[in-house]
């Protein structure tokens, strides 16, 4: 469609005409808006003058919402812009503190208090500020909601804690914070909230404490009393008269324990007490009588230890470890005790196997203490040893072809070396009355060497290689022969004697034992008069004495010691000092 030049000029003169329509109304609306500020102004200065702040403030900020225009007094503008913000500020407290009233949040209420009583303490100068400010807080009725709210506040605390001491019932006492967080003001000043709650608190926590001890277990009284010590440190309450009670109790409690003798009601007791060791003061009487008597405790445990009373000790010193580290006391008596009986490796370690024949010492083999002896049942020798290292080590060595019910254990003092020395095993043989078998402990291999075993009638040892042996089965039979211990074992060496021309060891004077052993014959040995041998109640001469026996008395070894015997006599048991020659 073609537009001719007449529409066009047309559509020009509409498009001015609204355009000045549109600019015409835009004058009329800016006109009546100015109209409308300048009497809403007129009107705000005219409740000013009347001292009608509120009214002229409100005026005033409709008045400052029209901004087509300027108007008005600069200074009285800003002036009535500063009541205007007080007012923001103050409708924005009242909206937290209605929020936090109806949540019942306590310390978001004291809060808006707080704000409040700041913004009116900074308009205490006298002026319009502080006239708008006091005018403004009586039209909102924001002081008369917190009083309503603290008056109810106070009454349903007091009415709760009378609740909880009625009912035995301490599980709710937000209470506490409640009242703390009421202002001062409401108790009639700081001096006589003080004193109100002071005496409010203690009766509470008083029959509280009473009820407690009369009814609960030690550790809930202390965990219940340190959780409200804690509190009332935390809200800024002196609660020193309850730290007292508390240590009254405990104390008294503890010692009942201690007099008793009951270790295991005091363990138990000082753990509570220790774990509320930061609401307790430095000098505690009770902490104090808590390591007072774990020392005497454990100097208990050192008594057992020097009356060689080890398991009590080692025994103390586990129920003392809930209290006290006691793993290097316990290490240190577990040491005491094997070097006082090193048989304990033994029974450690086999504590189902009976032994017989047990023998111990120290400073053999590479070992610091070791033990060994026979296990029937099993047909074995079990040897254990507790290693320069400290390490421990178990060795076994069978004895299928020995008759155990026989067998006799004993340390030589000549074959081997003086700090390793043979091991010799005496039994009743099959093809001859004695079989005899030398064993050398290997620590570092982790073996037991069997050196040599040989039937015989007898066996006397000459120096640390050469053996005497009575016709031996095999080569020396029927002779009194020389053997020679090399590495290979024993080796026959040359005959002595024929048997028939042969000279006995008991002829010749000879001791057929070998000299670490007592005698355990009927007769002396070499044609000696029998003499009298103290026995001991222990293995050492500080132990009581409890009797002598001759020293042809027939006797059974039943372990040694550091130089001592155990032995048993018309089955009795003592100990005696390794046998020196009768005078």
């Amino acid at each position: 469609m073609i537009i001719s030049s007449y529409q066009k000029s047309l559509w020009v003169r509409n498009a001015l005409l609204v355009l000045c329509s549109i600019a015409v109304v835009a004058v009329l609306v800016k006109v009546g808006l100015g109209y409308k500020k300048v009497n809403l102004y007129k009107q705000a200065q005219a409740y000013y003058s009347s001292h009608d702040l509120i009214k002229a403030e409100e005026l005033f900020a409709k008045a400052d919402e029209i901004t087509v225009l300027s108007y008005g007094d600069e200074q009285w503008n800003s002036l009535m812009h500063g009541l205007t913000a007080t007012r923001q500020e103050l409708e924005s407290i009242q909206l937290q503190a209605r929020s936090a009233i109806s949540e019942n949040q306590d310390a978001q209420v004291l809060e808006t208090y707080e704000l409040y009583q700041n913004m009116r303490k900074s308009n205490k100068q006298p002026g319009e500020q502080t006239a708008f400010f006091e005018q403004l807080s009586s039209h909102l009725g924001i002081e008369k909601e917190w009083a309503d709210y603290y008056h109810r506040a106070l009454q349903a605390a007091k009415d709760q804690s009378k609740a909880n001491l009625a009912q035995h019932s301490y599980e709710n006492e937000t209470f506490i914070r409640t009242l703390v967080t009421i202002p001062d003001e409401y108790f009639g000043g700081a001096k006589q909230k003080q004193s109100e709650l002071a005496d409010l608190f203690q009766e509470y926590e008083k029959t509280k404490l009473r009820t407690l001890t009369a009814s609960a277990p030690f550790d809930e009284v202390v965990a219940r009393t340190a959780k409200s010590l804690r509190m009332y440190r935390e809200i800024g309450v002196k609660a020193d008269w309850l730290l007292t009670g508390l240590e009254r109790f405990a104390q008294s409690e503890i010692n009942l324990s201690i007099r008793q003798k009951d270790l295991s009601a005091f363990i138990s007791q000082s753990i509570a007490y220790r774990k509320i060791e930061d609401v307790l003061p430095r000098d505690s009487a009770v902490l104090a009588a808590i390591t007072r008597h774990l020392e005497s405790r454990v100097n208990q445990a050192e008594q057992y230890i020097q009356s060689r009373q080890f398991s009590k000790a080692i025994e103390l010193y586990q129920e003392l470890n809930a209290l006290m580290d006691t793993g290097a006391l316990i290490a240190t008596a577990e040491e005491s005790w094997l070097a006082h009986d090193p048989t304990r490796l033994l029974h450690e370690k086999y504590p189902d196997k009976k032994f017989r024949s047990v023998l111990s010492g120290t400073a053999r083999w590479g070992a610091q203490v070791y033990a060994f002896g026979l296990e029937e049942s099993e047909q074995r020798l079990s040897f254990a040893a507790k290693k320069e290292d400290d390490s421990l080590t178990y060795l076994e060595v069978g004895l299928e072809n020995v008759d155990m019910k026989s067998a006799k254990v004993s340390i030589s003092d000549k074959l081997g070396e003086k700090d390793a020395p043979l091991i010799m095993i005496e039994a009743d043989g099959k093809e001859r009355p004695f079989s005899y078998i030398g064993l050398l402990p290997a620590l570092s291999e982790n073996v037991i060497h069997k050196r040599f075993s040989i039937e015989a009638d007898e066996f006397s040892i000459v120096d640390s290689t050469h053996i005497l042996i009575k016709n031996a089965v095999g080569k020396g039979e029927q002779e009194f022969a020389s053997f020679i211990l090399d590495e290979t074992g024993l080796v026959y060496d040359q005959k002595i004697a024929d048997i028939e021309e042969a000279t006995t060891p008991e002829e010749s004077g000879e001791n057929e034992y070998p000299p670490d052993l007592p005698p355990d014959s009927q007769t002396e040995q070499n044609g000696r008069k029998p003499h009298q041998i103290t026995v001991y109640a222990g293995p050492g001469e500080e132990y009581e004495k409890i009797g002598q026996i001759s020293s042809d008395t027939s006797i059974q070894v039943v372990t040694d010691l550091n130089g001592w015997y155990q032995i048993q006599v018309n089955g009795k048991e003592g100990w005696i000092h390794a046998p020196q020659p009768a005078p």
